[in-house]
Parts: structure tokens; C-alpha cells; sequence
């Protein structure tokens, strides 16, 4: 978070980008969200029920995409408000959705704006999106900033509701249980040349118990068995590993 000149944040951004402007009631001013149009492109994408790919063409949006583009940033609007409950109530509303730096001017080239810069990755596209707040919207709220006023309003309550779902939803997990019998290595020559009835040696002696992994994270010493019918391992005892392997 940096505190610079509009002027400077305005040349900090390329030519041709994706700009929306929110208005804050009851605060005065407003803010502009400025995304890089790979990311802006990325969610466009995700949108229309893609991976994620980005092309960028900012310069050159069709009128579907722009009204597509804009009905997407207005849902933002939430999320800007979820942001700013703690500090104030305020209503977001996007009142421009701009492509070209140079059509804003919101305050003066001087005024003090505090840029807020994220980098964000969505697929195998990332980019930075910058929040760009002017002092004239933050002076009424300046002392709800500090970090005096943050110790003081912390609390250490538990929303119970939200407890129990929350509990509810990590009990239905599903979760993936393997009891590893052995692993073993062959070149590709002993593979090619594997036929019925040959021996592969495991790295596990018949004496000592069994991994089992849970989401391929060891967990616990185990016994193979039988229970109904079927193969089953009983648990001797807790362990704590690295990964057997990766996905």
C-alpha cells in the first residue's frame, strides 16, 4: 500500500487497461478499481464457463464484452462492501467502467491517493489489480485506521451458528484412504518383459506394519486383516510423515 500523487498513479498504469470507477455512499468521492485486462480477460473467461484464458484486446472490446465486463465488476460491488463493514456502511455502486487512463480525472493531479496493489492469479494468468482511493474518501474515517482502534474493536467472540456449520460442512468431507502394501521400482526393459506368474518384490518387510495415507499424507501405522468379508487394516498408531508422493 503506497501513499503517491493521482498524477503518478495514473502514469503507473498501462495505456490501455481496465478501469471501474465506484461511488461509496455516504462517503464522498469515489475509487477506482484499476485490473490488468489479462485478468480482467481471465474472469471474463471463467465467466462464460472457461479455464481461465486470457487474450488481450482491451483496446479493442466488442459492445457484448464491455456490457459483459461491466455487469461482472458491478456484482464486485458486494465484495467491496463486505470489505469496508468493519470500518464503515457504505453502498458501492460502479458508476464507470473506462479503458483509457487518460478519460479520468477524479480529483486533482496532485491530491494524495493511497493505492492499495494486488497480485492476482487466475489459471495460468496473473497480473495485479490496484485499488486506488483518494484522500477525500478516507478523511472521514481516518481514526477507525489505526492500529489502536483495531486492538480495540477485535473481539474474540465465537459465532456459533457459524461454528456449527462450519463443523457440519468439514464432517461430510470426503476424504481419500489408501493403506500402501509396498512400492517397488523396475526399468522399462524388466517391464516390457513382465509375464504371468513373475515376482515383483515390495520394499515392505511382511513383519512391520503398513502405511496409511490419508489425501497421500501418512497417517497412521496399520495390520492388514479381514472384517466381513473383506480386506481391511487395523490401526496400531498414529504417525506424523511427509507426502509419499505428489499429485
Amino acid at each position: 500500500m503506497d501513499q503517491i500523487p493521482y498524477e503518478e498513479f495514473i502514469r503507473s498504469i498501462p495505456k490501455m487497461t481496465v478501469l471501474n470507477v465506484y461511488s461509496l455512499k455516504p462517503l464522498d468521492g469515489r475509487l477506482i478499481m484499476e485490473i490488468n485486462p489479462n485478468i480482467a480477460y481471465a474472469m471474463l473467461d471463467r465467466v462464460l464457463g472457461g479455464k481461465g484464458s486470457s487474450v488481450n484486446k482491451v483496446d479493442n472490446l466488442t459492445e457484448i464484452e464491455t456490457i459483459l465486463m461491466s455487469q461482472l465488476f458491478e456484482k464486485a460491488a458486494v465484495n467491496l462492501q463486505e470489505a469496508w463493514a468493519s470500518i464503515r456502511e457504505v453502498d458501492p455502486i460502479l458508476e464507470d467502467f473506462e479503458v483509457n487512463p487518460q478519460f479520468l480525472q477524479m480529483v486533482s493531479p496532485n491530491e494524495t491517493v493511497v493505492v492499495v496493489s494486488l497480485n492476482t492469479t487466475i489459471g495460468e494468468t496473473s497480473g495485479m489489480i490496484n485499488i486506488c482511493i483518494p484522500h477525500i474518501v478516507l478523511e472521514p474515517i481516518i481514526d477507525k485506521l489505526s492500529v489502536h482502534y483495531w486492538m480495540e474493536t477485535t473481539t474474540k467472540e465465537r459465532d456459533m451458528d457459524a461454528y456449527e456449520k462450519l463443523s457440519n460442512n468439514i464432517q461430510g468431507a470426503q476424504l481419500e484412504v489408501k493403506a500402501i502394501l509396498g512400492q517397488a521400482s523396475i526399468n522399462i526393459e524388466e517391464f516390457l518383459n513382465l509375464g504371468k506368474k513373475d515376482v515383483i518384490a515390495l520394499d515392505q518387510q511382511i513383519d512391520q506394519p503398513l502405511l496409511l495415507s490419508i489425501n497421500n499424507e501418512p497417517k497412521f501405522h496399520v495390520q492388514p486383516g479381514k472384517h466381513k468379508n473383506k480386506m481391511s487394516v487395523q490401526v496400531l498408531e498414529e504417525i506424523k510423515g511427509v507426502k509419499l508422493y505428489d499429485e
